[in-house]
């Protein structure tokens, strides 16, 4: 009797538990998207304006949460998994092929971001080291104004018109030195309102296309002169003038001669303010 107990007993079947993982998966699915939100919102706030742009110590700090999160958690899921099964626990092969799979995944979107970044931030911290180019300390912002006013003023007298009436307009505007640090820039221009006191240019223009060219090559070679290269030609007159490598920057005669911009480039100022 004693020995037919031992037996029942002893025949009874034996189940293990099986391990298949699915909470690892589950939760490196959403350490994924968490990570792809994370990476999404970092590269989308430098398509905005200066001001909502995330630092570059915060994206590196993005990058690299969202890198652990999508690459390191299948990762911890993995390990874990093959522990087990190395333990003697029975262990399904979807857990470690589903965190294999997940790991591939950030791997390839999320773990290049921080290094990348990181590459980014120390060429940008080599740009920043750097002095300003000869280019950007040529003139002096009042030397600069200057200068524009009476190469403006002797473009719009080469057209046969007159830079007084209306008045052209010497400004300056916030600009980015090639090493980041915050420049002005010069911009001189005119156009002409067709003898009116309108407070804007005639569409149609006073001078047909073919006079207008003939107006504007006088401007576009006397700028040529001056150093300009001529990069586009306009229908109806004008063109785009750009000095390479030089303080003037660019140039632009506009169609039928009725008007003239010219900016120069980026120039050290130590009374710059930065308005982004």
């Amino acid at each position: 009797m004693a020995e037919d107990d031992e037996t029942a007993g002893g025949g009874a079947p034996q189940h293990r538990h099986r391990t298949h993982g699915g909470g690892w998966i589950a939760g490196g699915i959403v350490a994924l998207f968490v990570g792809w939100w994370l990476a999404l919102a970092s590269i989308l706030s430098t398509a905005g304006p200066w001001s909502s742009r995330w630092s570059d110590g915060g994206m590196m700090l993005a990058y690299a949460i969202a890198a652990a999160l999508g690459f390191g958690v299948p990762l911890c899921g993995f390990v874990s998994l093959r522990r087990e099964a190395r333990a003697g626990r029975s262990v399904s092969l979807v857990g470690p092929t589903g965190c294999l799979l997940l790991m591939a995944l950030g791997g390839v979107t999320l773990l290049p971001l921080p290094f990348s970044q990181g590459v980014s931030m120390a060429s940008d911290a080599a740009e920043r080291a750097q002095p300003p180019t000869d280019g950007e300390t040529a003139r002096t912002i009042p030397e600069a104004q200057e200068e524009l006013r009476v190469l403006g003023d002797r473009v719009v007298a080469s057209m046969g018109r007159d830079s007084s009436a209306p008045a052209a307009d010497v400004e300056t505007d916030s600009c980015r030195l090639d090493n980041h640090d915050t420049g002005t820039m010069v911009r001189y221009s005119w156009w002409y309102d067709g003898g009116s006191a309108s407070a804007s240019p005639s569409p149609s223009g006073a001078a047909s296309d073919a006079e207008g060219t003939r107006m504007s090559e006088p401007a576009l070679r006397l700028l040529q002169d001056e150093g300009y290269e001529l990069y586009q030609r306009y229908d109806g007159g004008g063109g785009y003038l750009f000095v390479p490598d030089d303080w003037h920057g660019g140039a632009m005669i506009g169609q039928r001669a009725e008007d003239v911009l010219l900016e120069s480039g980026c120039l050290v100022d130590p009374n710059a303010v930065d308005e982004e």
